[in-house]
């Protein structure tokens, strides 16, 4: 182990040897985010002595997820009790439902249906109300109230305009559709695995007691949704270790929450923050020019990327009639 702790530098080394508590790494483009989650994960499980059952490492990709678990299996000792859950978001709603969906009063039998079965499933439903509707616009709205949590009943109370009360009327329709052919899409994988363990305290309870050491890559990508289960997934003990960069967060249209990462410390108590400010990836006139760039973001935790390669050409700025 002390192999891998001697590859990492004074800041990675630093994250991955905190155990517990709220743990924010600030990791730069190109910084060996992914080689210090997975460092820390080794750690945990062959220095410290977790049982790996105990972990959960959540991701946004299966490649990502695959990448991780492969990288991080290598650096364990090669007899593990069992192997690390880490697997994306809605893959560990999958798990979860498989077992606790019967506590909605549903069967584990239920099928998943993809996007195109969704589409076809609201078109039905817009054709029946006779409203004629943008399909990707109603199913796009309905993907954001399930990961606001908004049920069809307060999306009715509280729409507004003339187009959103014709998607809250399908969206209700939709909803009672799928629960009754016992059909889940893929917002209900985190949102009803949400509302069983907000519904439930003492499986809350024994679900945070198995997974006590949770970490979280591209944690600047999370929506509202993800940021409450997190929140369930850590109540007994805090040991959430999560892993972004405010300056790389580039899906709010589809439901990222920048404040997640800039108010971490406030929602997570005695969050200690490591930065990860070397970059691997690019020369010093590149990073120079990134740096004074993104110093004009408003809302930004701050970091200084500096180069390990050192200096290399100046920019340039080439101009182009188009992106060929």
């Amino acid at each position: 182990m002390e192999n891998i702790l001697n590859e990492l530098n004074p800041s990675q080394r630093e994250a991955v040897e905190h155990i517990d508590g709220a743990m924010l790494i600030l990791a730069g483009a190109g910084s060996g985010k992914t080689k210090t989650l997975t460092a820390r994960l080794a750690y945990l499980v062959g220095e410290v002595g977790i049982d790996p059952a105990n972990t959960l490492t959540l991701t946004f990709t299966n490649k990502a997820a695959s990448q991780m678990r492969e990288r991080a299996l290598k650096l364990m000792p090669t007899k593990v009790s069992y192997p690390p859950l880490l697997c994306t978001f809605h893959k560990f709603g999958l798990l979860f439902l498989k077992f606790h969906i019967e506590k909605l009063g549903r069967s584990n039998s239920f099928v998943i249906i993809d996007s195109d079965d969704k589409k076809r499933l609201l078109r039905s439903i817009a054709k029946e109300l006779k409203i004629d509707l943008n399909i990707s616009f109603i199913a796009s709205e309905i993907s954001k109230y399930k990961n606001s949590l908004l049920s069809p009943e307060v999306v009715i109370q509280k729409a507004e305009l003339a187009d959103y009360k014709k998607v809250a009327k399908i969206y209700a329709l939709y909803q009672a559709n799928i629960e009754e052919n016992n059909l889940v899409d893929f917002d209900d994988l985190l949102m009803l695995t949400y509302k069983i363990l907000d519904e439930h305290p003492e499986l809350r309870k024994e679900t945070s007691n198995r997974y006590k050491y949770i970490m979280v890559d591209e944690y600047q990508d999370t929506n509202e949704l993800q940021f409450r289960l997190l929140e369930h997934l850590c109540s007994e003990h805090g040991n959430l270790c999560v892993v972004g960069d405010d300056d790389q967060s580039i899906y709010g249209w589809r439901g990222a929450n920048i404040r997640n990462i800039l108010e971490f410390a406030d929602n997570f108590k005695n969050t200690k923050t490591v930065k990860l400010e070397t970059n691997y990836r690019s020369t010093n006139p590149i990073l120079k020019a990134a740096n004074t760039l993104i110093e004009h973001n408003s809302t930004r935790l701050g970091k200084n990327l500096t180069s390990h390669k050192g200096e290399g050409e100046d920019v340039k700025l080439l101009h182009s009639l188009d992106e060929s």
